[in-house]
C-alpha cells in the first residue's frame, strides 16, 4: 500500500461513507422515533431548518470529518505536535513507511473531491 492509496481508502471510509450515513440519518429519521437523547435533540434542531440550512449542516459534518482526519494524520506525520509527547509516530504497512506526507495528501484529495 502506498501513502496515496492509504489516503484514498481513508477518505472513502472516514469522510465519504460517514457523511452518507449522517446524511441519511438526518434526512430520514423522525425525531420522535429516536431513542438516544443526543440524536433526538440533533434531529429536532435539524427538522426546524429549511432545506438550504440542512445542506449547510450536512456539509459541516463532512468538513469536520476532513479536519479531524487531517489533524490525526498531521500527528502521525509529525507536523502537528501533541502536548507533552516527545518522539515520533510511525505508520507502516508491511515494511513500508506511510507517514511523512499523509496530511498533505489527504487535504489535497479532499480539496479535489469537494462538492
Amino acid at each position: 500500500m502506498t501513502p496515496e492509496s492509504f489516503v484514498s481508502k481513508l477518505n472513502v471510509a472516514v469522510v465519504e461513507e460517514n457523511n452518507a450515513i449522517y446524511r441519511a440519518l438526518l434526512l430520514n429519521t423522525d425525531p420522535s422515533g429516536a431513542s438516544d437523547p443526543y440524536w433526538k435533540r440533533v434531529l429536532t434542531v435539524f427538522s426546524d431548518l429549511n432545506s438550504d440550512q440542512r445542506e449547510v449542516l450536512i456539509e459541516l459534518t463532512r468538513q469536520v470529518a476532513i479536519d479531524t482526519t487531517a489533524n490525526v494524520l498531521g500527528v502521525i506525520d509529525g507536523t502537528c505536535a501533541l502536548e507533552g509527547v516527545e518522539g515520533e509516530f510511525r505508520l507502516t504497512f508491511g515494511a513500508r513507511n506511510l507517514a511523512g506526507e499523509l496530511q498533505s495528501l489527504f487535504l489535497e484529495r479532499a480539496e479535489q473531491l469537494a462538492p
